[in-house]
Parts: C-alpha cells; structure tokens; sequence
C-alpha cells in the first residue's frame, strides 16, 4: 500500500524524469550517416530520428539506399534530399508492404515533399540515383515517440488486396462472352441476375432512376481523344465488333458514357464545367465503372492531376467505391491503371537489360494530336532511350497491395510478359503480383481472388531477398502460380484453392511426360498466340524432371542474356482435369521461379 501511495504522489516527477532519460538517450542513438549494405528494405539502415540528418552516398544506378521509419501515429511525413551538383537524386516512400505512396523525382535540389500518413506503423525511404552519383543529406520528419526509435511500430495486417470489389479483364475478351460479363460481371453487381438476350441492344432502360439493370459508367478515355472514345460507345464496327453501349446492353447492363478523356480532361474532368458536372452526376448514381482498354498512360492524364493527385472526377470515383457496393471494372489499360503503380510499353528481355523502371508523371504526357493519316502519336510510356525498356507512372490505386499486368503470355514475337512481370515485381515494390491472359479475368472481392475465361492467372509471390542487388538482374526462389478458371487465390494467407479434382505425381495419377521441355527463346509467343514461357511452365508440372529451363537470348538492342528456370519443390503442387494426354487448364501452386 505505502508503495502505492508513493507511485501516486510522484508520479509526475517519475514521468518528467523518464522522458528526459528517454529523449537524451535516444538522440544519443540516431542515425547520422549511412552504413551499407542497405539495398534493399529487409538491409534498410534503422535508427532513423524525426529531424535529424543523415549524410549518405550513392555509387552507381543500381545502388539504392533504405532507411526504415518506426511512425508513432497518424501525422505528416516530410521528406527533404540534397545532393551535390552535376547529380540528380530521387526519393521514394514505402508503407511496410505495397508499392511507393509518395515520391520526388524531378530537376529540383533539394527534392522535397511530404505524405500524411493514416496511422501508425513502419515506413521505408528508398534514395536512388536518377542520373550521376554522389553524395547526399536526407532529413526525414514524422509523428515519433520522443525521437525514440526502439518503440516497436504498430503494423496494421494486410488482410485483403482490394478493400472492396475490383474486376480486371486481361484484355481481347471474346464480346460474346458471357461467363465473363453476365455470369462473372454482372453477377458481381448483385443487380438483376436474369439472363438477358444476348441479340439485343434494348435489354435495359437508361432510365437510371428506374431501371433493374447494374447501371455501368464506361469509360473510353483509354482511346486516342475524346472523338474516338465517342466512336466506341456509340458505333459497331464494320468487322463487327460491337460498340461498347451494344456490349453491355447485350449483356444486361444500362451504360452511360463518362465525356472526359486525354485532349478534354482540363474541363471535363474539374466540377466546375457543365461536361464535369455531368460526369460526376453518372458516377454518383452509378453502380460499377468500366474502364476500357488502349494506353494506360491516357488514363492518368485524364484522371489524375501534374503531381498525381485526384482530380474531382476521380475523387468522384474513389467516393463512391470506398462507400461500397461499387465495383471498379477494367479491360487492358484499364486493368493496368488499376495498381498503386502501373508500368508499360517495353517487352521483357529489355526489362531485364533495364534492371530499373523510369518513372514518370501525368505531367510527362500532353496530349498530342494523331497523325494526318490517324496515327496516333507514341506513348508518353515509351522509353527514350530503347524501345524495349519500360516506364511507370502513379496508377489509380484501386489494387493498392499487388502489382498487375495483362495481354500476360499472348502477345506477339518477342513479347511473352514473364520477364517483365517479374522485373516490376523488384522494382516497384509490392510482393505479389498478378499477370491476367487475354479472354481471361480476375475478380477480386476484398481477400479472395477468382480466376473467370479461358486463360490463366500467374500469381507471383516474392519479398526484396529474392532479388540480386547486382548489376545485372538476378531472381531467385520466386514462387509462381498458374490458376484458372473457378480458382481462388487468398491474399492475406497466400492460399490457393482450385476446382480441378486430381493432383499430378499423386494419388495414382502419373506424370503425362517422361523428359522436360526447355525452351530456347523462353519470351516468343506462336501464332496461335501460345507463350513459350506459359507451354514450358505447365509443361514442368507435368513431367518426371523436376525442373525446366528457357533461355532468354541477347539481341542488338539488349546485350545481357537470361536463363529462366522453373522447378518444383515440397510445397508445388499440379492439377488437371483428365489423364493422359493433355494440354490444361492445368492449375500451378506454388512453383518456383529463378532468373539468372
């Protein structure tokens, strides 16, 4: 009891003198200067003060130095970088897991800006090279106990990828295709499950206030400018591609069409103007946005402002999918923006001889007129300095904990996505990441993840330790999945649960081949559209040997070859539908993929 009363009536001395011990000693321990290595955010320098800077130095392109921030509470984060002259330095911001919330990277000296981040928990400062090399300060402020750094952060759990409902398609899906848009789509929406007459276009009233239909808002600001993405709601094409109003009347939807695209997005996509207006007023009646396919970069112009930031049109949407019963659709580009990060153009070979992604910002990207003879002009996504690298800009942020890609393993030569998919996955951040097949769809419902289509879904699961730090790209031990249809992937736990009933090596059901199949220029895809990369991966599960090679082969562009090996482990498993001789759906867990 006298040891109660005691605590009692000092209590504010004892408080006042532990706080005074706490901030001497933990000044005493801030970090001043940089120690390597600190490539990579598990390496990340710690100690990190609010307010206190810290000298460093970066030597070359492919160095990058971490520090880790332990942030007390909700509150600003501000950033400031110097850098000696005749150098151009950049810094990004990492949450504990997912790709980059704020970043600078332009000509100024300092590099200055701040993020206001939403609770607690631990952040990374990645500082890189942009061009040169040389020394640097960085000062970081933000919420901290004391300026002491042992207080162990407080890291909400991911437990879904999307917090609410985001449908991707991979792009080219078949029009008529009805397990994707009424029985996957529509079905999504909850709203009149019906079947609708697939040959007709009067299906659903555009009466909003009184139709039963799921009423979608298309966005066309993918296409070239605002002409052409009126040309695409409203006309069927000679070859008979049906209008985007036609497809989704077909379907069972009631479509509207947001006016706001890359040469009309400084009206259209404000509140101020009637157009603006108008299109804010479809958005906050509407029940999902669908966000057609063409260049994702047209997209961020459209939507985003010079920094990144929403314009009202966006925020619009944003309002309306964070309230709920609101689904964010996307075909191709649109799938593509749909990230926190979205990357483009390029091919994988020059990925992996890129070893980094430029980064670019709407800002980058004003509009320029088509050609006389309707060429549209290059994307602002091509890389200046060879067509084969890749360039990213800020995404919508609708899939904020993954990466996606899309067109995965269809393209034409020279453009099979692993390489690529698996480069973005070290350089932008997030450690899983999804490559969508064409005619293909991934529907993603807050933790749960279902594959729709013909195609497959790679799942790619890897953490900053799976990637050399090298100047050549390396991987290794990245493990990769090939789902199809009906299967799941569950984001918070990393599980995969398939509908196919037979294991493959198990269960009385033997391997279909004897010997592997490696291939010599792992990236072609045939004319059927076939990837190398996809035949060889499933054919490794399929077969005796354990492992399968591709070869990844320099060129006049790219003069570093790769070598692509998949393999098996004790946690692989393969199904398949049937026995014997048989080409798929085959369903992959849990693979295993190196690059060397």
């Amino acid at each position: 009891m006298k040891t109660l009363n005691l605590w009692k009536t000092s209590s504010i001395v004892l408080v006042t003198l532990a706080a005074s011990l706490m901030s001497t000693a933990s000044l005493a321990a801030c970090r001043t200067s940089e120690t390597e290595p600190n490539n990579s955010d598990t390496a990340a320098n710690t100690g990190v003060c609010s307010g206190v800077t810290i000298t460093g130095s970066i030597s070359s392109s492919t160095d990058y130095d971490w520090y880790k921030l332990d942030v007390s509470a909700a509150g600003p984060i501000n950033i400031t970088l110097s850098h000696g002259t005749g150098i151009d330095l950049d810094w990004y911001l990492y949450p504990a897991t997912g790709s980059y919330v704020s970043y600078k990277s332009t000509s100024n000296n300092p590099e200055t800006g701040s993020y206001n981040a939403p609770a607690a928990g631990t952040y990374y400062v990645r500082v890189k090279s942009y061009s040169g090399s040389g020394s640097y300060t960085l000062n970081v402020t933000f919420p901290s106990v004391g300026g002491d750094t042992t207080v162990p952060p407080i890291v909400p759990p991911i437990t879904a990828v999307v917090t609410g409902k985001v449908w991707l398609n991979g792009g080219l899906i078949l029009q008529e295709n009805a397990g994707i848009f009424v029985n996957g789509l529509r079905q999504a929406t909850g709203k009149n499950t019906s079947t609708p007459n697939i040959n007709s276009t009067t299906n659903c009233s555009t009466d909003w206030n009184s139709t039963p239909c799921p009423r979608v808002a298309i966005i066309t600001a993918a296409a070239v400018n605002q002409a052409d993405g009126v040309d695409k709601f409203n006309n069927d094409t000679a070859s008979g591609a049906w209008s985007y109003y036609n497809l989704f009347q077909r379907h069972g939807f009631s479509p509207k069409h947001i006016l706001s695209h890359h040469d009309t997005y400084a009206n259209n996509s404000g509140n101020s103007s009637s157009q603006g207006q108008a299109n804010i007023a479809i958005i906050n009646q509407a029940d999902l946005v669908y966000v057609i396919g063409g260049d994702q970069s047209r997209l961020a112009r459209t939507f985003l402002k010079d920094d990144g930031s929403d314009t009202p049109l966006m925020a619009a949407i944003r309002t309306r999918y964070a309230a709920g019963n609101f689904i964010y659709a996307g075909d191709s580009a649109g799938t593509a923006i749909a990230p926190s990060t979205s990357y483009g153009e390029g091919i994988s070979i020059g990925y992996l001889n890129q070893n980094t992604i430029r980064s670019i910002t709407p800002a980058n990207c004003p509009y320029v007129a088509p050609a006389s003879d309707g060429t549209p002009a290059p994307s602002c996504l091509s890389h200046p300095s060879n067509v084969d690298f890749g360039t990213k800009i800020k995404g919508f942020g609708f899939v904020p904990n993954a990466n996606v890609d899309t067109h995965f393993d269809n393209r034409a030569s020279r453009s099979g996505r692993l390489g690529r998919f698996i480069a973005a996955l070290k350089n932008i951040g997030p450690n899983v990441s999804y490559g969508i097949d064409q005619n293909t769809a991934l529907y993603i419902n807050g933790d749960i993840a279902t594959v729709y289509g013909t195609g497959g879904v790679y799942v790619a699961e890897a953490t900053s330790s799976n990637f050399g730090t090298g100047t050549k790209f390396s991987a290794s031990s990245v493990r990769l999945s090939y789902l199809t249809e009906g299967d799941s992937f569950k984001f918070s736990d990393r599980t995969i649960t398939s509908t196919k009933p037979l294991l493959i090596g198990s269960g009385g059901v033997n391997y279909q081949f004897s010997s592997a199949l490696n291939s010599s220029n792992i990236f072609t895809v045939d004319a059927n559209g076939v990837g190398s990369s996809s035949a060889t991966f499933k054919h490794m599960i399929d077969q005796t040997p354990t492992t399968s090679t591709g070869a990844a082969p320099s060129d006049t562009y790219n003069p570093l070859s790769f070598t692509l090996t998949f393999k098996r482990d004790g946690q692989t498993q393969g199904y398949k539908n049937a026995t014997g001789s048989y080409s798929g759906p085959y369903t992959i867990k849990k693979a295993l993929l190196d690059i060397n």
